[in-house]
């Protein structure tokens, strides 16, 4: 769960509904502008029929709107239902035809005058025809599903590609506990061998005074008409005795020592891979850099910022050593207890500050650092 994409999948979640909603809002008025030009543009067509009376007004408007509706992709492939009315100034409507009686009437006994039919089309078309045209997309139409899955496929996709560098961090993680584990256990290992000999050299020790011991008491029975001798004897015996015991003393001291030092070590180990970081550097920079003089303070900077803020600073720090002369400088700063020193700043990695001065045949790097440190920098160099 420590690399589960959380909040990508809230922002998903949130935003493929609102996304939806927008969209559809938008596509409503923009089908709705689009259709009511083609519309327009198409509902008469051809007018010499028209004014010739070989057809009514109403017939030509309804053929032409029929095959828009057929030759359109969106109403034709996706089944886009579309609302079309046109309608007269005084508010007769022509599209679409409604049946009445005097139709039916005109149709059982049609009269056919092409001087009428022409006049009666020149005079609808002078009353300034009013189209208007709306789509249908309510949510459960087809295209308003298509969004909706669309949206739906692409937070999912989004997800899933997250979901999988998710897991390639943790498989990252996983793996290196495993080799820190691994590498804890060979040491506590070789430290266990450690143990186990000193444990082996005391129990040697211990039987080396039993056998000194047994000489004892055979000499103290060899030696027991000179007591002088004898008594001589037992003292030495004794300083014997007792530079075993110091001995074993000893060696219960190296293994309480060497537990100790096997706790700090663990401690330390941190720390001590920074200060071979830092002293590799200092002498990196020695051997690549003849012309350069890096402070430590600069030293520590360097290793406090990023990998791509220190490529950067390097590039500059390299660019002074070649060519100083090419360095673009951001300003100068008065540095010293006096502020009679004069450094120079020069900006990289956009957030990034490097102050230097020139001293007679080199050039120091004083401080390198960023934005975020600029004021314990600029306190550093007014202590010079």
């Amino acid at each position: 769960m420590k690399f589960f994409p959380l909040k990508v999948a809230i922002v998903g979640l949130i935003l493929t509904p609102i996304l939806y909603i927008v969209t559809i809002s938008v596509s409503q008025k923009y089908l709705d502008r689009y259709y009511l030009q083609a519309v327009q543009n198409i509902i008469v067509g051809d007018t010499r029929p028209l004014l010739n009376g070989t057809i009514h007004l109403e017939k030509q408007i309804a053929n032409n709107i029929d095959t828009y509706r057929k030759q359109d992709v969106l109403i034709h492939y996706t089944g886009l239902e579309i609302t079309i009315q046109v309608s007269t100034t005084q508010g007769k409507i022509i599209y679409p035809l409604y049946r009445n009686t005097d139709s039916l009437t005109n149709d059982i006994h049609p009269e056919y005058n092409s001087q009428t039919i022409a006049n009666k089309n020149f005079e609808l078309l002078n009353n300034n025809l009013t189209v208007t045209a709306h789509i249908n997309l309510n949510h459960g139409s087809k295209i308003a599903n298509i969004i909706l899955f669309l949206y739906s496929a692409l937070s999912i996709l989004i997800f899933f590609i997250f979901y999988k560098i998710g897991s390639s961090k943790a498989a990252r993680d996983r793996q290196s506990k495993r080799e820190m584990i691994k590498d804890l256990k060979e040491k506590e290992y070789f430290h266990q061998q450690i143990l186990e000999g000193l444990t082996e050299e005391r129990q040697g020790l211990f039987e080396n005074i039993k056998v000194l011991n047994t000489k004892y008491q055979t000499d103290k029975k060899k030696t027991k008409i000179n007591e002088e001798e004898m008594f001589e004897e037992i003292l030495s015996l004794e300083e014997q005795l007792n530079t075993f015991i110091e001995l074993k003393e000893s060696r219960e001291n190296e293994i309480d020592e060497l537990k100790s030092t096997l706790q700090r070590y663990e401690r330390r180990k941190g720390a001590k891979i920074r200060r071979n970081e830092f002293d590799f550097l200092a002498k990196l920079f020695s051997v690549l850099y003849k012309n350069i003089e890096i402070n430590r303070k600069a030293l520590t900077g360097l290793l406090g910022l990023n990998e791509d803020q220190q490529i950067k600073a390097e590039e500059v720090i390299h660019q002074l050593d070649q060519n100083p002369e090419n360095v673009i400088i951001k300003r100068k700063v008065f540095s010293g207890k006096k502020h009679k020193t004069t450094c120079l700043e020069v900006l990289f990695a956009y957030n990034g500050r490097l102050y230097f001065r020139k001293l007679e045949n080199r050039i120091e790097v004083v401080v390198i650092g960023t934005k975020n440190t600029q004021l314990k920098d600029m306190e550093f160099l007014h202590s010079l």
